[in-house]
């Protein structure tokens, strides 16, 4: 079983925690489990010490009621104290994204560098709303084939099935297989978008799918302006899924990254 983190008596966070070198902490977007970044943690943990955590109501954590971009955050800074990491690299991916920035904004003193990787910011999706009930209705029918279907068109670039017809699979597997998403959803009205959104101060990364429907173009572009000296990288075939649909680029990225910055912020 994977070590927990207690955060409060009924909350529990697994977490891992491998590799070695400067630390990395990778965040997950909302209600998805910690082994949906495995593939780009398997690469960055050959140079690196890497951790990922199921966040609260999503993969193996405890339910944890109502919860907030504030309380992901501070999950994260209790994880890197109980692991004794005075600094790390904080990288998000959709959801996990707007937690790194809110980490940034709160916990400054605790970030070597932000990577956000296809998180929407205050820029609409790009989707039909129809897609997210039919992917639903799917999953609660077991029909993975629609599941599927409604998952593609949502979360990744066409032909991605085509592509790494493996690779596919895969990530619809860690998905349908995870346990079931609890009711419970994060309160977004704590911490709005325009109190951490581009206000960080720490060297920043960006790394967004030019057929992105979340975190689309548009998004990476106004996140790029509002950080001055952020490097902005957009990826070709690649939708909202672009860590696991183009994972070596990610883990590329985020090693050439890490290991570029200073050793002390």
């Amino acid at each position: 079983p994977m070590p927990t983190l207690r955060r409060a008596a009924a909350v529990r966070i697994p977490y891992v925690d491998e590799g070695d070198g400067p630390a990395i902490v990778l965040i997950n977007g909302a209600t998805l489990p910690l082994a949906f970044w495995n593939p780009v943690a398997e690469r960055l943990a050959v140079a690196a010490r890497v951790i990922r955590f199921d966040q609260r109501n999503a993969g193996a954590s405890d339910f944890a009621g109502s919860f907030s971009l504030l309380d992901v955050a501070a999950d994260v800074d209790a994880l890197l104290q109980a692991l004794g990491i005075e600094q790390a690299v904080v990288a998000g991916h959709a959801w996990g994204g707007r937690v790194a920035q809110v980490f940034a904004r709160d916990y400054p003193h605790r970030l070597r560098g932000l990577v956000v990787c296809g998180t929407g910011g205050q820029i609409p999706p790009d989707i039909d709303p129809a897609w997210p009930r039919e992917m639903a209705a799917a999953r609660k029918a077991a029909d993975r084939a629609t599941w599927d279907d409604r998952m593609t068109r949502l979360y990744c670039a066409a032909g991605y099935a085509r592509r790494d017809p493996d690779g596919f699979r895969a990530t619809g597997d860690v998905i349908w297989n995870a346990p079931r998403v609890r009711a419970a959803r994060p309160d977004m009205r704590i911490a709005p978008s325009p109190s951490y959104w581009g206000r960080a101060t720490a060297p920043a990364l960006l790394i967004y799918a030019e057929e992105d429907r979340f975190g689309t173009p548009a998004n990476a572009r106004d996140l790029h302006a509002r950080l001055p000296g952020s490097r902005l990288e957009m990826l070709p075939d690649a939708g909202h899924f672009l860590v696991r649909e183009q994972a070596g680029r990610v883990a590329e990225l985020i090693a050439a990254f890490v290991h570029g910055l200073p050793a002390e912020i």
